[in-house]
């Protein structure tokens, strides 16, 4: 954190223990014509007098600003001149003093947690600096390697003392090094033209609170990539290029492909060998899942496998920057990618979110003891479901044109082995004792609640964990159960839960690499809900037509599920 020469930056955190302290200070004997500034960073603690930290800062200025003269070899003598020695030419001295804003010198035993005030002036030599303390300030700024036209930009930002919504953003562009910087846009989020490809962008990034303003920072990307043509996923878009109103609403669910399972030399060979891996990389997806989830304009999105650093540097801020708001669980509580789900802010109000990992719900929570005390008679399929990581996120929303009525939003990503149907039968299981416990609790208060499960299930249309969860019922008979075969088999395990739901979206397949099905689903509840429209899917000449999915037009190996939704009327 620097500062220019009328202002020295003071960063003072409590909590930290130590006070940064950031100014310029000109060098002395610089050449004419030339101006060298040195730039001096000091780190003292918040106990220390003031009067020791402006010593050191008076000393060190001094020497790395005014270096030692180099003194002539004394001449000789004649003893008769003994009486008159010869005069030696004085070292500089640099002396540092803290002023309060009204030019009252700050007392020197005062601790430096409390002398740093806003406004004082630090007097060093013959130059004098204003304290910011604590300004607003952007410590790192950056923008992706790969930019797309027709795609939005949001620079990553680290910033203190501020909020995003406080930067002010300047976006330029120019064609050569030799040109000028031309302004393209002032808004938050930047969105290059076809005709800006292959063009130089740089982001400047002001931070502002009120009438403090902290210095600026910039960015910037050496040329803009040609979008790869129009994707298949804009003629989906023609179904949802108008926002709804209640009582309908939009929903999307999208497995959005995790950095660690599409950037590894694994899945670059093996999973996704058609798929060149500039395609593959989270820095160009990005830019097309960017383009793609806004042009859905949907009021309620689940996305799974979403990387924590897209989530909060970048994904939220584009979205935000849309009206939509988001909160964001690990998988497991721990890994890098997890559940997303976001919200549109002119229709509804977070009041919940909660999330649960579910083999942790399994063993700790008591109201599962009926299902953990039977899954423990055979050790290896236990040991099979407790070491899994899938999680649950539950969204409580109000609605804002009617504040009675919430919407339960489960998100989920159950277990992907293909021979693991027993597995996630039981994830089904937890997922919804939870769902219910919640929905109760908000029943109990008098609010009419209405659900919604959604997700990355890994399971057919047909299969136990669908039927069980569409039903209300699984038999301890089930074939899933059988899925390990007779060995693995445990009796007694029939279930229920209190919902009934039905299948919002259909397709063939969501899912298309060397294997294509519908894993993806959106669970409505029936009777509270209609479905009032169902996107149609990409031809499946497009999806093919690079082999399969990911690719330079794809940015995810599964599809989007986007459906419009009918509230019907609150059930007496």
């Amino acid at each position: 954190m620097t500062s220019n020469s009328s202002k020295v930056s003071v960063r003072c955190v409590s909590e930290e223990g130590r006070i940064s302290i950031s100014f310029t200070y000109p060098k002395a004997m610089t050449p004419p014509g030339k101006v060298a500034v040195r730039v001096f960073n000091f780190s003292r603690s918040l106990e220390e007098t003031l009067s020791k930290t402006l010593e050191r800062i008076g000393l060190y200025v001094l020497e790395k600003c005014f270096p030692k003269r180099k003194k002539n070899k004394p001449k000789q003598k004649d003893p008769a001149e003994s009486e008159n020695p010869e005069i030696q030419t004085e070292e500089p001295v640099v002396n540092a003093l803290l002023l309060t804003p009204e030019g009252q010198p700050v007392s020197s035993e005062v601790a430096n947690k409390d002398a740093w005030q806003d406004g004082s002036i630090l007097v060093i030599g013959d130059r004098r600096f204003t304290v910011a303390r604590n300004a607003p300030s952007v410590n790192k700024l950056a923008i992706d390697k790969y930019l797309v036209t027709e795609c939005p930009v949001s620079p990553t930002m680290d910033i203190e003392f501020c909020y995003p919504d406080n930067c002010k953003s300047q976006w330029f562009m120019r064609d050569k090094d030799s040109d000028p910087w031309t302004l393209e846009s002032e808004e938050k989020i930047f969105q290059p033209r076809e005709s800006d490809a292959g063009h130089k962008l740089k982001v400047v990034v002001t931070p502002v609170v009120d009438e403090k303003v902290g210095d600026a920072k910039e960015a910037t990307v050496d040329s803009i990539l040609l979008s790869p043509g129009r994707c298949p996923f804009e003629k989906r878009q023609q179904h949802t290029n108008t926002l709804l109103e209640y009582p309908k609403l939009r929903f999307m669910s999208y497995n959005i492909l995790a950095e660690a399972y599409a950037n590894s030399d694994y899945s670059h060979k093996a999973m996704y060998p058609w798929c060149e891996e500039k395609y593959l990389s989270l820095d160009y997806r990005k830019q097309l899942l960017y383009k793609e989830i806004l042009g859905y304009n949907a009021d309620i999105i689940c996305l799974q496998e979403c990387d924590s650093k897209l989530f909060e540097p970048y994904l939220h801020s584009v979205l935000a920057n849309q009206g939509l708001d988001g909160v964001f669980t690990r998988k497991g509580g721990r890994l890098s990618e997890g559940l997303a789900t976001f919200f549109r802010k002119s229709r509804f109000s977070l009041v919940e979110s909660c999330n649960v990992v579910l083999s942790h719900e399994l063993c700790k929570n008591p109201s599962n003891q009926d299902i953990l005390e039977k899954l423990q008679t055979n050790a290896e399929v236990f040991e099979s479901i407790r070491g899994r990581n899938a999680s649950l996120q539950m969204s409580v929303l109000q609605c804002l044109s009617n504040s009675n009525r919430l919407v339960c939003v489960g998100n989920t990503h159950f277990y992907f082995h293909p021979h693991a149907a027993h597995v996630r039968l039981v994830q089904s299981i937890i997922s919804m004792r939870c769902i219910e416990r919640l929905v109760s609790s908000y029943k109990a208060k008098g609010f009419d609640v209405s659900v919604i499960f959604a997700g990355d299930f890994n399971c057919l249309e047909f299969a136990g964990t669908a039927t069980f969860i569409k039903s209300g019922s699984v038999s301890e008979k089930h074939v899933d159960w059988y899925q390990g075969g007779r060995v693995h088999y445990i009796p007694g395990l029939s279930f229920s839960h209190p919902f009934r739901f039905e299948e919002a979206c259909i397709f063939p397949y969501t899912n298309y690499v060397g294997y294509n099905a519908q894993l993806d689903h959106i669970f409505i509840e029936k009777g509270r809900f209609t479905v009032d429209n169902v996107v149609p899917m990409p031809a499946h000449e497009e999806v093919m037509e690079l082999t399969a999915l990911p690719n330079k037009m794809f940015p995810s190996d599964h599809l989007a599920l986007i459906c419009d939704l009918l509230w019907n009327e609150p059930m007496k």
